[in-house]
């Protein structure tokens, strides 16, 4: 198992991804393919973690904190541990 380099919670992640229109733009269409595919649309947070193609550095919990890899201004989902720290009910 990899080495998680950082950390970023769930409401983080959320407000940043919903900033950009791009990633906005994005998910709507998945959502639409979703609705058109299965007449539901079923997504999680971390969903959109996982699918999503970088999280930068500046929305991260912590700076680098793996003294083997450079401090990065981006990293992959895999390098990140996600943290749900949204209440589900």
């Amino acid at each position: 198992m990899n080495e998680k380099v950082n950390s970023v919670t769930a409401s983080k992640f959320l407000k940043w991804y919903f900033s950009d229109s791009d990633m906005v733009e994005n998910f709507g269409r998945e959502c639409v393919s979703m609705i058109e595919t299965f007449g539901i649309i079923n997504m999680s947070a971390r969903q959109l973690f996982e699918g999503c193609g970088y999280i930068p550095q500046f929305i991260c919990e912590h700076g680098n904190v793996s003294k083997r890899m450079p401090v990065s201004e981006e990293y992959s989902p895999e390098e990140i541990e996600f943290i749900n720290d949204i209440d589900s009910h």
